[in-house]
């Protein structure tokens, strides 16, 4: 069954620091997001670096994508080369059939969310890329449920309990957008950017 993916992306302010795209090679997707440190030097540029560097590993066909140790020294090459510039958190989510590698930098998130259980594939907060960062990685079989990939916007100003319930419930048009609408305070507003991404077989 094909991978579906849908995004959605809402500034707290006039300029977000937030970014989310998928990327396609074959049959892997490579899901990314990154959230540029507000108050840090350039976080928002720092962002772009990074999915730059992303754009240019899934193009370059000698780059394997479901290598756990290529991402990990990509995200150190970034992590050296944003550090005059600014810094981001990071998430990278390459998915093909029988296979999820999953690698993070930051409170920036990816859960996998089933009918009665949530696998957390990122293991909570840790150093931004540009900040001295030390990626984590895991590697899992076959996707198994509603993936979500989304900045701290998110799960910083949603409860874990509301996530759980859109995902498990909600039909899927419309998904990463209700969780954003989920997200907003009684004003309309948001506390801070986010950046969403949602994915199922």
């Amino acid at each position: 069954m094909a991978l579906v993916v849908a995004r959605a992306l809402a500034p707290a302010g006039a300029i977000s620091q937030d970014r989310a795209d998928v990327f396609a090679r074959g049959e892997t997707a490579v899901l990314v997001v990154a959230d540029g440190a507000g108050g840090v030097a350039r976080g928002g540029a720092a962002a772009d670096l990074f999915f730059d560097s992303v754009r240019s590993a899934v193009l370059d066909d000698a780059f394997d994508l479901l290598a756990a140790r290529r991402w990990e020294d990509l995200f150190a090459n970034a992590d050296r080369e944003l550090r005059a510039i600014g810094e981001t958190t990071a998430v990278v989510v390459a998915q093909a059939p029988g296979v999820i590698v999953c690698v993070a930098s930051g409170d920036s998130e990816a859960w996998i969310v089933r009918p009665d259980d949530v696998e957390r594939l990122t293991g909570g907060a840790s150093r931004r890329l540009g900040g001295g960062a030390s990626p984590r990685s895991v590697v899992r079989g076959e996707l198994d449920g509603r993936l979500v990939v989304a900045t701290d916007g998110l799960f910083r100003h949603v409860a874990e309990a509301a996530i759980l319930a859109l995902l498990r419930d909600r039909p899927f048009g419309g998904l990463a957008d209700a969780l954003i609408e989920a997200a907003r305070m009684p004003s309309g507003a948001l506390a801070d950017d986010i950046a969403v991404l949602v994915a199922e077989r």
